[in-house]
């Protein structure tokens, strides 16, 4: 059942996954995302939903909630909270939307305070949130100044528009196997082989402390082959297909990329993470791999025209290969914490 937490206006109501209001939370998200990048299929209402039943089931890697501003009948605001529970037990990650329509009136600040004060119980001292800025001077840029937040990562998005090029395809494909003389390229589809899952752990907790994570007050993530088979379950609970690469090297897994589609409109896939285990580097694992995933694409879901990426700028070796693949500027995507 749905209960409200406050009773100033606009009011704020609980939500879970399986409630009423529920549905119309998922609208808001989808209103601010189709007039953010009208050209991009927002995320479905199921996502959303298999994601908050994640939250709420016992025994996952997060926690969470969710709240909705309603105005009259009318849900108009959507805030959710993130806890991890399996590292960083300092942090918060909050997500706040407001339809455009209603922008303008305090709605987005109460869910803020809303969403510090839902943190802080937890005794969370650090919060984190992410904005999509297309252009200059966006709403959500604009907000998180106004609120002393701090910019602590940018990322610039690239697209690849598909089918790529096969001359370009073809000539990196080549310089990559040369260069990646002795290992072996390993592909699958939402689930990493058995034999390969305590690498895949490994390589996803050396994600959290290699990759690019600018001031973000973050530390290093705990993996094992469980929370590998949890991550798994929930993209194909929330419709999503992973079309995953792997460098194996005597038997072990040192290195990765994932590309995830999501099934229910596959216009749009997005390039996740990519990593090369430190010692494995130099070889041209990272094209070897990419390459691999975008021959299979075609294939395993041939509806995919662009692929969206995003890379911190000082990565110049993952900028330089996705720009050789083919990826072109289109917007950023920035990275805010605030310290409790």
């Amino acid at each position: 059942m749905s209960r409200a937490v406050t009773s100033c206006s606009p009011h704020l109501v609980e939500l879970g996954p399986d409630d009423q209001l529920f549905a119309a939370w998922c609208e808001v998200w989808a209103a601010v995302e189709c007039a953010d990048r009208p050209d991009d299929p927002p995320r479905p209402a199921s996502d959303h939903i298999v994601l908050g039943r994640q939250l709420v089931a016992p025994g996952g890697s997060r926690d969470g909630t969710h709240r909705a501003a309603v105005l009259g009948n009318e849900v108009v605001g959507a805030l959710r909270v993130l806890l991890p529970l399996l590292d960083n037990p300092t942090v918060g990650i909050v997500d706040v939307a407001v339809h455009r329509a209603h922008r303008r009136r305090g709605i987005g600040s109460v869910l803020l305070a809303e969403g510090m004060r839902l943190a802080q119980e937890r005794g969370r001292t650090e919060l984190i949130s992410e904005v999509d800025e297309p252009g200059p001077d966006t709403a959500g840029r604009l907000f998180a100044l106004r609120h002393g937040w701090t910019c602590d990562l940018l990322e610039t998005r690239r697209d690849l528009e598909l089918p790529v090029d096969e001359q370009r395809l073809s000539a990196l494909e080549a310089e990559a196997w040369a260069a990646g003389e002795g290992y072996e390229v390993v592909v699958w589809r939402d689930s990493t082989p058995d034999e390969l899952l305590d690498d895949r752990a490994l390589l996803e907790r050396r994600m959290s402390t290699d990759a690019p994570h600018g001031d973000l007050p973050v530390e290093e993530e705990h993996w094992d082959g469980a929370r590998i088979r949890e991550y798994e379950a929930t993209h194909v609970a929330r419709g999503r297909t992973v079309l995953s690469a792997g460098a194996v090297k005597d038997g072990r897994l040192v290195a990765f990329t994932d590309l995830q589609v999501p099934l229910a409109d596959p216009r749009r896939a997005h390039q996740a993470g990519t990593l090369v285990l430190e010692e494995h580097r130099g070889h041209r694992l990272g094209a070897l791999l990419k390459t691999a995933v975008l021959r299979e694409l075609p294939v395993a879901v041939p509806d995919v025209r662009r692929i969206s990426t995003y890379n911190f700028e000082d990565n110049v070796p993952m900028v330089a290969l996705n720009e050789a693949l083919g990826f072109r500027p289109a917007g950023v995507l920035s990275s805010w914490s605030l310290r409790l």
